[in-house]
């Protein structure tokens, strides 16, 4: 009898769970980072309109994982978020945002500069809303306590003062 062909098996990515069609366009405020011609980075504050749906801070941290629109751009502004890093969850409680990312979160090829500056991104963007005062970065649901290869601790919620 003849053989059958084995079966091709090709990997599907894990897609993030579509946005909410409804509810509100809100302003919110989001942190890009600019490299000065000295080579330091700074944090830059924008504003852009965004359907938040029934979770305004997931809907902001999703914004700010898609990267800089063409007008930021333009100006200048970038990420140093790792490419391909998804939230995959995020609450608040007590005042601490427990965002949960993807793996890639944890892989910054920028090295220790980029990885901070990501934290940055994140805990000035998720801290711009008045319910959050510190945010707790998992990593596919566990607690870690550094970042990446590059010793920045992130074992316990991080307010803004800890990455200043």
């Amino acid at each position: 009898t003849p053989k059958k062909p084995a079966a091709t098996v090709t990997a599907v990515p894990k897609e993030e769970p579509a946005a909410a069609t409804g509810g509100e366009a809100r302003d919110v405020r989001l942190y890009w980072v600019r490299v000065s011609d000295d080579s330091v980075i700074h944090l830059e504050k924008t504003s852009r309109k965004i359907n938040v749906g029934d979770s305004p801070l997931t809907a902001t941290v999703r914004t700010i994982l898609k990267g800089p629109s063409s007008d930021d751009l333009n100006r200048g502004l970038q990420s140093v978020i790792p490419p391909g890093t998804r939230l995959l969850s995020a609450y608040v409680q007590n005042g601490t945002a427990f965002l949960n990312f993807s793996e890639e979160f944890q892989y910054n090829p920028t090295g220790a500069e980029g990885a901070r500056a990501q934290l940055r991104q994140i805990v000035w963007t998720a801290t711009e809303f008045d319910t959050v005062k510190a945010v707790q970065i998992l990593i596919e649901g566990k607690r870690q306590a550094f970042l990446g290869g590059d010793g920045i601790a992130i074992g316990k919620p991080l307010s803004r003062s800890d990455l200043n």
